[in-house]
């Protein structure tokens, strides 16, 4: 975006499905600021074929289309309206326009500072693409980042039933794609339509609940908007806090209501023994498999915590456990706290029930190495000491000291112990310095007895103050500590994930996910990535050395559930092992062995392992899609003709070579023998296309044949072509399978969607083909199969 220049404002017509009025409704929205007085043009309009155009858009500016007949967005951008219209935000661009999506080119205006109206239907969201393609039976291959969809400044609802819908359909009124229609009219059946209207109504109420958090935001608007169901359940560190999430998530699921659970990490609760962290820790993630989002707070007061959060969430419902009955109770309940906070609070109290059926995780929490209890000995040492140079100090000086000043001294010893060691030390100190002060200055001196007993009313003045010092100082001391902790958490975290934003490849991914865990939480990380067979493995060969940790990790991964160290699946093991899940599937698995065992018994701790798993997952699905648009780029270069080779003559024993090293984790398991003499002549190519040719083949056996299958690469002249070969002797082709898995999104027999996206052999066909070569699988008649490319020793 050009410096000064405002971004413009999208707004989106968004529908269940097609013929539902989005065309209309954003038309009739248009005429109304036009008549306002704002600059409205037509960007492009798009009636389905139906010739309707020029009659709708009478009144407005239409735009010059492309050659194609779409959008010329050069044209727009000469225009500058203030106002662009765009129908069919999905809608692919052909080959060789600007842009790929029609997404883009609006993304292209709204940087240069022109507001956009356009239309979608609920089927060409990237993140509902495979769940209406289940409902409908047809998939969309037009689709638009949710991410560019949620950033729209308005979301306009058009809605209509199915039974409106139906009527229209039969009477012709809505002219109908044959994709669309499908086999039999299925998309458009009525069980369908209601499918998609409300998973359209659901998304949209997710996007306007972001407007109104937004707004409530910008507002500074404290009080709770009871706007939709959200309950805030609260995990407390008494047994039965089970009882209490399962109670949270039953209600929950009969309200259909969204839900989340939280703990609050208090100072005194920092102090629990580990075994009732480990508790709360296992609470906290049955909340998750529940289906709970989740949260670790920390603060000075629980209630007070638990309300902020509950108000910046705009949560009303709050669900927590009764407190145990005593005979003397000093203060409020949490159920009572939480409601005197706000009378808009709705608050459930649930029963005890019995004690937590929840297990700790199995393992031994190591006890705190001998330094780290020295170190809290060592503060009250040093609080003696201090105590006594006090009494010293004013010992010397009590000439010209009177009894008032002395006793503020002590108090000042208070305070600056306090802050420098906490409240221990600083009661620890007060109780030492009523006692020296009375028995050293008070008269009669050297005598725990005073001679006037007003002098017990400033004894007791002085350990209240004391007390009251040291409670204070403690609490900065901890509120310091969480700031500071949080600062440095924030700071990583964005760290990590600028890091992150950069790479362009798994490997990269992988590597600077071990090396920065590594040093910012010591200990050992490993990223371990499936592969083509779903068996895990190291790129970086940072792997588990031991059977039993990849038996571990290979069943967090196959489950997507965390095992290991701080679970109750293989808790024995000292790695953590975290599932890589990201929006499409696991991508693999996070191996976290921290320098301290006992870190994984810490609730903000463990969680941040997750955020950090969190965000590897999902860069690694970039970098996926990444490889898959740059596949098939790639492709539509060489159908248009547009691909230069840049041509450079190679040895063919050295593009093997470079093709094996690509693959050298893949190939981990296969023992590989290579046939090329190494007098053959160098061939003129495209080097990294052949290597990736050679690549995609060789990596097929790993992917179609089981572990220790071997795979031969040979290479020999025949006339004046270079032949290569690559061959196996695996379970074979699928008998008539040779020429239809060059074929786009063709993949061998039995192999699921998730192994790849189907461009790979076809990908390397046209590569061949581009340099005047030919391609061919054969079955061989012992067993396995051979993939054949030849490429030209001369070239005109």
């Amino acid at each position: 975006m050009a410096e000064g220049i405002v971004r413009g404002k999208l707004k989106v017509f968004f529908g269940a499905f097609p013929g539902a009025g989005k065309t209309d409704a954003m038309l009739a929205a248009a005429r109304r600021i036009k008549e306002a007085g704002r600059d409205v043009a037509i960007g492009l309009l798009d009636m389905h074929g139906t010739g309707k155009e020029k009659t709708a858009a009478a009144g407005f500016e239409i735009l010059p289309a492309d050659a194609s007949g779409g959008l010329d967005l050069d044209a727009v951008l000469r225009r500058r309206p203030e106002v662009a219209l765009i129908d069919d935000l999905a809608h692919t661009n052909p080959a060789g326009a600007r842009h790929p999506k029609r997404w883009n080119d609006v993304d292209e205006l709204l940087a240069n500072g022109i507001d956009v109206f356009t239309t979608m239907s609920v089927q060409h969201l990237e993140s509902l693409n495979d769940v209406v393609a289940e409902i409908t039976g047809i998939p969309e291959r037009e689709t638009v980042p949710d991410t560019f969809f949620d950033s729209a400044d308005e979301t306009v609802m058009v809605d209509m039933s199915a039974d409106e819908l139906l009527v229209r359909l039969k009477a012709g009124q809505i002219p109908v794609d044959h994709v669309e229609q499908g086999p039999g009219g299925k998309f458009f059946r009525k069980g369908n339509l209601l499918a998609l209207r409300e998973i359209a109504l659901r998304r949209v109420a997710d996007v306007v609940e972001d407007e109104v958090q937004r707004y409530r935001a910008d507002k500074s608007i404290k009080a709770t908007w009871k706007t939709h169901g959200h309950m805030l359940c609260c995990i407390g560190p008494d047994t039965g806090a089970d009882h209490v999430v399962r109670s949270a998530a039953r209600l929950a699921q009969q309200l259909e209501e969204k839900w989340t659970a939280v703990y609050v990490e208090t100072p005194g609760l920092q102090r629990l023994p580990n075994e009732e962290r480990a508790r709360i820790l296992r609470v906290v993630s049955l909340a998750q498999e529940l289906g709970a989002d989740t949260a670790i707070l920390t603060g000075n007061d629980v209630c007070d915590t638990l309300v902020e959060y509950a108000r910046d969430q705009n949560i009303s419902t709050v669900v927590v456990g009764r407190s145990a009955p005593r005979s003397f109770r000093v203060g409020r309940t949490m159920s009572d706290a939480i409601g005197s906070a706000s009378d808009r609070f709705d608050v459930i109290e649930i029963g005890m029930g019995q004690a937590d059926v929840v297990k700790a995780p199995s393992f031994k929490v190591p006890p705190l190495p001998f330094p780290r209890r020295t170190e809290k000995r060592v503060r009250y040492v040093w609080t003696v000491l201090a105590s006594a140079f006090t009494t010293l100090i004013l010992t010397a000086m009590t000439p010209s000291f009177d009894l008032a000043n002395t006793a503020m001294l002590y108090m000042l010893t208070v305070l600056l112990v306090g802050v420098q060691w906490g409240r221990g030390p600083a009661i620890v100190a007060a109780v030492l310095n009523v006692i020296a002060f009375d028995y050293f200055f008070v008269p009669p001196r050297y005598s725990l007895v005073p001679s006037d007993p007003q002098y017990y009313l400033t004894f007791a003045v002085m350990l209240a103050v004391g007390a009251i010092i040291g409670q204070l100082a403690g609490i900065i001391r901890f509120q310091v500590r969480v700031a500071s902790h949080r600062e440095k958490r924030a700071r990583t975290l964005y760290e990590f994930a600028r890091d992150l934003a950069q790479l362009q490849g798994t490997g990269e991914v992988i590597q600077v996910t071990e090396e920065f865990m590594s040093r910012q939480f010591g200990g050992r990380v490993s990223v371990l990535v499936p592969d083509t067979t779903g068996t895990l493995v190291s790129p970086t060969s940072h792997g588990m050395s031991n059977p039993f940790d990849a038996t571990t990790a290979q069943w967090a991964f196959d489950q997507s559930k965390q095992a290991g160290a701080g679970t109750d699946t293989l808790a024995t093991n000292e790695h953590l092992f975290i599932p890589l899940k990201s929006p499409t599937r696991t991508r693999g698995v996070l191996a976290v062995r921290p320098e301290r065992t006992r870190d994984l018994m810490i609730p903000e701790q463990r969680h941040q392992f997750e955020i950090f798993a969190a965000l590897v997952a999902t860069a690694l699905e970039r970098v996926h899609y990444m490889d898959v648009a740059r596949d098939a780029l790639l492709m539509a270069r060489i159908h248009s003709g547009e691909l230069q080779l840049q041509l450079e003559r190679k040895k063919p024993r050295d593009l093997v070579d470079a093709a094996l090293a690509s693959l050298s984790g893949v190939l981990a398991m296969h023992p590989v023998t290579i046939e090329a003499p190494p007098e053959l002549p160098p061939v003129a190519v495209d080097a990294k296309l052949v290597e990736r040719v050679l690549a995609s083949l060789i990596g097929n056996v790993a992917k179609h044949t089981p572990a220790e299958t071997p795979i031969v690469i040979g290479a020999r002249v025949a006339g004046d072509m270079l032949e290569v070969r690559v061959e196996d002797s695996g379970p074979g082709l699928p008998e008539g399978a040779e020429q239809q898995l060059f074929e786009s999104f063709q993949r061998g027999e039995n192999q699921p969607a998730r192994k790849g996206a189907g461009l790979g052999l076809a990908i390397s066909r046209a590569i061949v083909e581009a340099h005047g070569g030919t391609i061919r699988a054969e079955r061989r008649e012992e067993r396995g199969a051979r993939f054949v490319f030849t490429l030209p020793l001369k070239r005109a």
